[in-house]
Parts: structure tokens; C-alpha cells; sequence
């Protein structure tokens, strides 16, 4: 099963804009201190490299691992429905020629429904995955975004941008301003104590 799409939208989402916090904060002066966040007129500038991020962050590896075997227990459940559709209209066809007309016509459309249950059954369910996806990759969205707001309550940057190496908005990060590492750990043991609180 392809990789979850929230994941990926929360990427590009990440990457292609970015987090305007606390503005009405005093605007700091510019640094010039290589450790010190970037400064564009006053305004703190970080980034975080959205690809470690969802490499790194636990929450993303094992809601990606749980939707890779929905997927796959779902696959082997069609699967099997399907065969034995396929059992029953071999079945048939080897009983074909011993069938009335009218036996013939009653086993077609029979089959006929089962196949259009099994096509409706197997959409709904691709439909409740997508649905749970979607509801997981918002939930991924909204951790990265309620911690990266607590984070800057101490830091009070005023831009918070998200870098990927392909494909991003931004063309060049200087390393000195990469947050990622903070973001992930402070993520990544929130996630843990919610896991031991339940």
C-alpha cells in the first residue's frame, strides 16, 4: 500500500509555506551570531527539514507502519472475496452444459450481484482507509503545528519555514537556522508520554 498520503501532504504543506508565529511579540534586533536564528529586519527566521522530520518523527513511522497493514489486510481480504467469486463461476462453467436455460440465466445473475456487492464492498473499504488516512495525516499536521507554536512560546520566532531538498519552495537553508532536530526530539517525547498515558 502506497505510503501515507497525509504524510506526504504534510511535506509539502510544511515546505511549501510556513508558520507565522507570534507577531505581536517585541521584534528582536538582528543577530549576527552564527548559533543565532536568522534575521530578515528583526524577524526570526528557522527552518526545519521536512524530510527528517517525517523520517524521524515516531508518530509518522507507526502510523505509516498501521496503514501499511490495513492495506495489506485489506488487499488479502479482497483477495480472497474475489477467488471465491471466481471458485463459483468455475464451478458454474463446469456445470454449464448440464443447466437449463433458465438455470443458466438465474446463475448469471446471481453472479452478476455478487459482482457488483464485491466491487461496492471493496470500495467502501478503500474509501474507510483513505477516510482514516486523511484523519491521521490532519492529526500528524496538528502535532507538528500545536508543538511547533509551544516551541516558539520560548524561542519567539516569527517564522517557522519548512525545507526539502526536492521539490521545495525554498532553495537554500543555512544549516545554522535548522531546527529540525529540537522539533523532532520535542515531538517525538510527546508522542511517547501520550503513548504511556493510555
Amino acid at each position: 500500500m502506497k505510503k501515507l498520503s497525509l504524510i506526504c501532504g504534510v511535506a509539502v504543506a510544511l515546505a511549501m509555506g510556513c508558520f507565522s508565529c507570534d507577531k505581536s511579540e517585541k521584534k528582536e534586533t538582528a543577530s549576527t551570531s552564527a548559533s543565532s536564528p536568522a534575521s530578515v529586519e528583526g524577524k526570526k527566521i528557522v527552518f526545519v527539514n521536512t524530510d527528517s522530520l517525517l523520517t524521524n518523527y515516531q508518530f509518522y513511522k507507526d502510523a505509516q507502519k498501521e496503514f501499511e497493514n490495513k492495506g495489506y489486510r485489506l488487499q488479502v481480504d479482497l483477495g480472497q472475496r474475489e477467488r471465491a467469486l471466481q471458485s463459483e463461476l468455475g464451478a458454474i462453467q463446469q456445470r454449464a452444459q448440464a443447466m437449463s436455460q433458465a438455470e443458466l440465466q438465474a446463475a448469471d445473475m446471481m453472479l452478476k450481484k455478487k459482482g457488483a456487492e464485491f466491487q461496492q464492498y471493496s470500495q467502501q473499504k478503500q474509501q474507510q482507509l483513505a477516510q482514516e488516512q486523511a484523519k491521521k495525516n490532519e492529526e500528524l499536521y496538528n502535532n507538528i503545528r500545536e508543538y511547533i507554536k509551544k516551541h516558539n512560546s520560548e524561542n519567539k520566532y516569527e517564522f517557522v519555514l519548512g525545507y526539502t531538498k526536492v521539490g521545495g519552495g525554498i532553495l537554500y537553508a543555512d544549516e545554522s537556522v535548522d531546527v529540525t532536530k529540537q522539533i523532532v526530539e520535542g515531538l517525538n517525547k510527546e508522542y511517547a508520554e501520550s503513548k504511556t498515558k493510555k
